[in-house]
This record gives structure tokens, C-alpha cells and sequence, in this order.
């Protein structure tokens, strides 16, 4: 049996691990266009920040392939592939057959097209080789901003401020985290940029960045245009479907998967940033491009592909990140509030704590968890459990809570 694993991050990997569980003979060849070995993307600020030493960002150590008796084919990033031959063609032509394929490519950056983007010193907040080249600039650089509000934006910020540089955040939205936080709890993260050496610029963005070759000035929707030497952008991701004939292998968003992770091809499969799989909260499909769940879905997918069939349960949204020394975990939906919800919310403004579950029909559809972290697996116990609340919903914020289930 020869297995072929494109993408090397958090789903590729975790397949691998599955695999080799359950067939320890199986031919595996692992795909990737990057050049590197498995690296974390949520760290990446960490090393831009000086925080964490270059070997710091890699998740699994340099004898993985080794171990697992893996092939890794790195720097040849798949183009093309031919259901009907059962087989890839990588950038530099070579073609690869297969008996199972996983497509792990996890997620493109969404790009912000205006004019003189494509000027030196203009970054994405998605590639390692990106931020290589960030590290090499900052000693050359002193005005930097970082477009997006997301985490990683949240992040390289302040990084790059605890490297000397004057940077301003510019986040298009009315703040920050607009895609996950409800107003009140990202008041409180914009309290503590508002109180660092970050420059917070709300309902900002950039119509068009000026220089030589290399980035100087950004003309803003304010009418201002400030220096920048340095620009990073991190507005998301979208998945990464160039290599995709939508007439072989069916995509809406991402790559539709089943229960199973498998596409609308036989012994192809998806998971990650790619794969549009079910939503526990809709009962419809939808892609989930946070690191927990890309994790989740490459372990099913692998084990199911070695021939253990494990359905997968499903999706929803979570993302944590410790910010100034504040926690924010946010998991499923907190921003839709329909007639009939019940909310749940606590909040303590001196201690940076703002806690809010948005409850639907007797069981938890969402929950924003700042400034603690007490309860919080069994929150997303509930919500991924679709267990019923109604009659605790008082005890769920509870400091001294206990939950049995």
C-alpha cells in the first residue's frame, strides 16, 4: 500500500502518525512545496519577536520521517492531479502514484491587491520562508505596520515591537478579532494595545503602498500616507485549491469531504484548512482553519485511510490565544444572536475577565473566554457533545464548577 500525504502541517502529520499505528509496512511519501520540515504557524510571531530560537517553530524533531519511515519529498509542491490514473505531478514534473492520497495543503493567504503590493518588505503571515525574510529586514527597518486583527495580526504586532520598531496595527474592521469576538470582549484586548508600544488604528485600512523597489509609505483610507519600511499582512487564509479540477473532485469553499474525510473520489482524501467537512452547529458543511481541528480531521483521515473506519464527528470553530497576559479561547459561534437565545455572561473589568455563552435551544452554540480558563474543557465538551445545558446554564461560569460527563 503506498500512501501519499500532500502538505506537511498539522493534518499531513497527524495522518502520518494515524497511519502508522495501524499499518507499520505501508509505503508513505510526504508531499510539500516548502522546503522545511513540520513548523507551527501560531508560533511564527514568537520568532519574529525573538522569543523562541529558529528551531523553536518546528513541532516535530528533525528525525520524524526517520522514525516513521516516511519518504519526504520537500520544496516540490503538487500541480496536477489524475483520479483516473491514480497518480500526481509535482512542480518539477515528476509524477508519483498512488493507492491512498490525503491533500492536507492547508490554507492560501487572502491577498490584498492594491496598487504597489507586490513592492520588497510586503510579507504574508503564512510561510516560514516569509518570515525568514522579516527576521533578515527588521535590523534595516523603523516604521512597520501589520494589516488584520485576526491572532497571528494581534501577535506579529507586538513581536515586532518588542524588536525596537514603531508599528501600527490597521485592522479594516470596528475591532479587533471581528470574525470571532463579540464587541465587548475584543474591548478588552484593544485595552492592552492601547496601553502598549503598538499604535491601534481601528476602521483603517491601505489603498495603495508607495517606493523604489522596496515599500516606504502606505496611503491610507484616512487620507493619511505614513512611513513603512515593513508591512505585514495577516487577513486569514483561504484554502488552497490551484491544483484542483473542480470537474474531478467536488469543492464548494474547500474540498467537500464525507463522515470518512473522503472526497467525491475514491482513495483521494482531504483534511485541514482544505477540506469543508460537517459543522456540528449548522448540520450543513464548512471549512475550520484553526490548528485543533486540522489536527482532529488529519488523525481521522489517516486511520481511515489505513482501513479503520472512524467516522469523524464533525466541526466547529476554536481559537485561544494569550495575548498581554490576558487568555481568550473562543469556541463555536459568538457572534449570531437570533430571538431565543439565551445568554450567559460574566464580566469583571478590572481583572481583564469577559465571559459570555450564547446558549440555543438548551444547548451551548458558542462561548467567548477571556481573562480565565476555568471550565473551558468542558465547555467544548458540551458544545461538541451537543449535550443539553438548560438546567446548569447558571453553574456554567462558575469559578468552583465541577463538571461530570
Amino acid at each position: 500500500m503506498r500512501y501519499v500525504i500532500v502538505g506537511n502541517g498539522p493534518a499531513g502529520i497527524n495522518a502520518i502518525e494515524a497511519i502508522r499505528k495501524i499499518d507499520q509496512d505501508g509505503e508513505i511519501i510526504n508531499v510539500t512545496n516548502e522546503k522545511y520540515f513540520p513548523y507551527s504557524k501560531p508560533v511564527m510571531p514568537h520568532y519574529i519577536g525573538g522569543h523562541i530560537p529558529f528551531e523553536g517553530v518546528f513541532f516535530r524533531n528533525k528525525d520524524f520521517y526517520n522514525e516513521n519511515k516516511v519518504i519526504p519529498i520537500l520544496g516540490d509542491g503538487l500541480v496536477e492531479i489524475e483520479p483516473e490514473k491514480s497518480l500526481i505531478i509535482l512542480q518539477s514534473g515528476r509524477r508519483i502514484p498512488y493507492d491512498k492520497l490525503l491533500i492536507a495543503t492547508g490554507g492560501k493567504p487572502r491577498k490584498h491587491d492594491v496598487e504597489g503590493s507586490n513592492l520588497k518588505g510586503i510579507y504574508y503571515l503564512t510561510s516560514l520562508s516569509y518570515v525568514e525574510r522579516i527576521v533578515e529586514d527588521i535590523p534595516n527597518v523603523k516604521n512597520a505596520i501589520v494589516l488584520g486583527g485576526g491572532p497571528l495580526g494581534l501577535k506579529a504586532c507586538l513581536s515586532l515591537a518588542n524588536r525596537g520598531l514603531n508599528v501600527k496595527l490597521l485592522v479594516a474592521s470596528a475591532q479587533v478579532m471581528s470574525q470571532v469576538l463579540d464587541p465587548d470582549s475584543a474591548k478588552i484586548l484593544e485595552e492592552k494595545l492601547y496601553k502598549s508600544a503598538v499604535e491601534l488604528r481601528l476602521r483603517t485600512d491601505v489603498l495603495s503602498f508607495e517606493g523604489d523597489e522596496r515599500v516606504r509609505y502606505a496611503n491610507l483610507n484616512t487620507g493619511e500616507k505614513i512611513p513603512c519600511e515593513l508591512v505585514v499582512i495577516g487577513k486569514g487564509v483561504e484554502p488552497n485549491l490551484n491544483f484542483i479540477d473542480p470537474k474531478k473532485i467536488r469543492v464548494n469553499v474547500g474540498i467537500i469531504v464525507n463522515q470518512y474525510l473522503e472526497t467525491s473520489i475514491p482513495n483521494i482524501y482531504a483534511a485541514g484548512d482544505v477540506a469543508e467537512s460537517y459543522d456540528i452547529l449548522t448540520g450543513g458543511s464548512n471549512t475550520v482553519a484553526v490548528w485543533p481541528r486540522a489536527s482532529e480531521q488529519g488523525h481521522f483521515a489517516g486511520m481511515n485511510m489505513a482501513g479503520f473506519r472512524k467516522p469523524y464527528p464533525g466541526a466547529h470553530r476554536m481559537n485561544s490565544l494569550d495575548f498581554e497576559g490576558v487568555s481568550c479561547i473562543v469556541m463555536g459561534d459568538v457572534k449570531t444572536i437570533k430571538k431565543g437565545f439565551v445568554i450567559v455572561s460574566q464580566k469583571d473589568p478590572k481583572r481583564s475577565i469577559n465571559q459570555r455563552i450564547i446558549i440555543e435551544n438548551g444547548r451551548i452554540r458558542g462561548a467567548a473566554i477571556i481573562g480565565r480558563v476555568v471550565n473551558v474543557s468542558g465547555l467544548n465538551r458540551f458544545l461538541r457533545k451537543r449535550i443539553f445545558v438548560e438546567n446548569i446554564k447558571d453553574s456554567l461560569l462558575e469559578e468552583k464548577a465541577t463538571f461530570i460527563y
